[in-house]
């Protein structure tokens, strides 16, 4: 009996060995199993860049904020538009017909749906902002604007004894480039160079520099864009401006743009949705450029001059009535004669002109009275002198060319009245008169190849 409790208890002990050996096995089995998935739930977070959340595990995660992969995505808002087709009666194809315009009802559908859906995959629940997201930089940042009296010279080093590549004007603007010391390296227009950064404004906000130192302009970007008498689609229909055209803009409204069509001589609006807004800068302008800008300015004085000359000799020179002076055929052949000598070449209102210094000398206090002594005064009249005057006289008989009739129709003329210089006393070959500077008088009048004064 006491044997078979021995053995019992040794089978019982054996047991319980064997038992509790088999259940710490599983228990530490399950323990290492927990940290082993644990670890792995922290593994994946970490990779994920999340941070775990209390009492939440990687499903919890995925169930609020979707799948974790699009995290770590930069997200953006963007519009569809199809401005490459005709969206709205305010575009125009040349290839259709404004019947195939679409209605105000099909123009409200799009705009609802096509035209301003908005597809925004930004976490709507995590609303933080995100510290280290770049600030957006405005792409005028770079921009600096001349606040020279009148203009800063652009060198090509930065130092003041280099050369100078340009000027860059009072209000004009410049793309900074680089910070050399107290200069700034530039690009406006065609030149790049230094200048001292004293003379440019810069930090200057988006609006102010737009409003007050730019210009708009719009570039169309539909294939053909109507043009409204007034910011109306229902408005009167006045042009058709195409893709990629360009005009000043007058004034900018909230969905309208007025535009200046100057080839045509027109103003209108165009729809906003269509066109791209473009801002212009006064640029500097280089040396070649300012010799070549200073050649055209001349040449454009010297043409201004003419015209001014040529309206005043035309009004100046307009043949008006005066008292008829006396005369015998001995004074009109010898005022003939000396106007062919000095005029032959000349039109009927230069013949006219000569005729009238003579009878303006007669009536003169500085000069004789009389043709005769008026013609042949020492001095006065070179081809009296030379002999011209001899052998017209002495051919006047014989004047029978169409040149020969204008001349004695024009000494005709100025005995009976007809002045087309007022009382100028003096004429002379115009570039001669030029040369001495009698051009320069008040009085000075050009009329073809001569100078009347």
């Amino acid at each position: 009996m006491k044997t078979k409790r021995t053995l019992f208890s040794i089978v019982v002990s054996f047991s319980v060995f064997w038992l509790s050996m088999i259940l710490d096995f599983n228990i530490n089995a399950y323990e290492n199993n927990i940290k082993h998935q644990e670890k792995n739930t922290h593994i994946q977070a970490d990779n994920s860049s999340l941070e775990e959340s209390d009492n939440h595990d990687l499903m919890d995660y995925n169930y609020h904020y979707g799948a974790v992969a699009t995290i770590n995505e930069k997200l953006y808002s963007y519009r569809i538009n199809h401005t490459d087709k005709q969206t709205d009666q305010d575009t125009n194809d040349t290839t259709t017909t404004e019947d195939d315009a679409l209605s105000m009802d099909e123009e409200d559908s799009i705009s609802k749906t096509d035209t301003t859906d908005i597809i925004d995959t930004t976490d709507t629940e995590n609303t933080e902002p995100n510290e280290n997201q770049d600030e957006e930089i405005s792409i005028y940042s770079n921009i600096g604007i001349s606040i020279a009296g009148s203009f800063v010279n652009i060198r090509e080093e930065a130092t003041t004894d280099s050369k100078i590549m340009g000027k860059l004007y009072k209000d004009s603007a410049a793309i900074i480039l680089d910070n050399v010391g107290d200069w700034y390296y530039i690009e406006s227009g065609s030149v790049k160079g230094y200048v001292k950064s004293d003379y440019l404004k810069t930090g200057i906000p988006d609006d102010e520099l737009i409003n007050n130192y730019g210009s708009h302009r719009i570039s169309v970007n539909a294939s053909g864009l109507n043009v409204r008498k007034e910011p109306d689609s229902e408005s009167k229909k006045i042009t058709v401006v195409y893709q990629n055209e360009r005009y000043p803009v007058v004034e900018v409204l909230d969905e309208w743009v007025k535009i200046d069509i100057s080839d045509d001589n027109l103003v209108g609006y165009v729809s906003k949705e269509h066109v791209e807004l473009l801002v212009d800068f006064e640029k500097a302008i280089s040396k070649k450029e300012e010799e070549e800008l200073l050649k055209l300015q001349k040449e454009e004085e010297e043409k201004l001059r003419k015209k001014q000359a040529e309206e005043k000799a035309k009004k100046e020179t307009e043949i008006k009535q005066r008292d008829e002076t006396d005369y015998t055929e001995e004074e009109l052949k010898l005022l003939a004669c000396l106007v062919h000598s000095e005029a032959g070449d000349q039109s009927y209102e230069g013949k006219l002109a000569v005729a009238n210094v003579v009878l303006n000398r007669m009536k003169s206090k500085k000069f004789p009275n009389t043709m005769k002594d008026v013609i042949y005064q020492p001095g006065q009249f070179s081809v009296a002198k030379n002999g011209s005057l001899k052998k017209q006289l002495s051919n006047y008989e014989n004047y029978s060319s169409k040149s020969h009739k204008l001349t004695i129709k024009a000494a005709k003329a100025a005995l009976s009245g007809e002045n087309n210089i007022g009382d100028r006393l003096y004429f002379h070959a115009y570039k001669m008169a030029v040369k001495k500077g009698y051009n320069k008088k008040k009085n000075s009048v050009k009329l073809e190849d001569h100078l009347f004064w």
